[in-house]
């Protein structure tokens, strides 16, 4: 893991989530190396050569900047995304720490704060989060087969140490919610996720396919293919064919709502053909 500490000239950006709002990161670049992450992206505006996953950039003055923009009126009130193209509470935070500091500053200001994580070690702040009025933690959470997710989230808590984690945040009096994206053909078992995100607390919960652009695809297939080759012959059957896609997405989708109604937990559904292969 290539790692640099960097000067930022501010700490706050928009939010590209429908609603709007704040984004804070962190951090440039992500040590859970997903191989589906969207961020990827961001290398265009970084000029890294690296391998996204390879790489953080720490803003190391992250904290001051935010001190001197926070006092304007101008970000009062304004709902705030903590790690929107990062994972705030990735490995380097155990001893960088920045996202702690970033959420010292905003208890002073109490803006309604969402943060977007796929680790436990978010609870090592519960003392910073239970001082802020509206705040929700945002868990990703996309199987229950523990091989599979170790190798499309290699370096992240594993599903139970966040359903746990989960759990702990709404014992405590905070909203959790859950993101179970992206929706796996063959390892995404809807059922029993809901039946966690039930047991755990969980007050609503978003969906998307799996996005193939970017590398996603590339990444997954190079990567995978090794332990499930069959699994990943499927896959590519599945979204790769418009046919296929929407057979198994709108199939998915009322799954979806059907057990939104049955475990009275709200669901937010993103399928679409944007997040699909190219068909041939």
């Amino acid at each position: 893991m290539k790692i640099k500490e960097i000067k930022c000239k501010t700490g706050i950006g928009k939010c590209g989530f429908p609603g709007g709002g704040l984004a804070i990161n962190p951090y440039i670049g992500c040590g859970h190396n997903c191989l589906y992450c969207y961020a990827r992206f961001m290398k265009r505006f970084t000029g890294h050569t690296e391998d996204w996953g390879t790489f953080v950039d720490v803003k190391k003055n992250i904290k001051s900047v935010l001190e001197k923009q926070m006092a304007s009126p101008r970000y009062k009130g304004k709902r705030i995304f903590i790690g929107t193209v990062t994972d705030p509470y990735q490995p380097i935070e155990k001893d960088y720490r920045v996202t702690r500091e970033i959420i010292q500053v905003l208890v002073k200001h109490n803006n309604p704060l969402s943060i977007l994580t796929k680790s436990d070690l978010v609870l090592r702040d519960l003392n910073l989060l239970k001082k802020i009025k509206k705040v929700d933690l945002n868990f990703t959470v996309n199987t229950l087969n523990g091989n599979w997710q170790k190798i499309v989230e290699p370096n992240s808590s594993s599903t139970k140490e966040r359903l746990k984690a989960m759990k702990k945040l709404t014992e405590e009096g905070i909203s959790v919610f859950a993101m179970m994206g992206p929706y796996w053909p063959l390892f995404t078992d809807a059922e029993s996720l809901f039946k966690e995100f039930k047991k755990v607390g969980v007050k609503h919960l978003f969906t998307e396919s799996f996005n193939t652009v970017g590398g996603n695809w590339t990444n997954l297939q190079k990567v995978a293919q090794k332990s499930y080759p069959g699994e990943i012959a499927e896959i590519k059957r599945i979204l790769f064919n418009k046919d296929n896609f929407y057979q198994f997405y709108n199939k998915a989708q009322n799954e979806v709502k059907h057990l939104s109604k049955k475990y009275k937990i709200p669901a937010t559904i993103y399928f679409g053909l944007g997040h699909a292969g190219k068909f041939r």
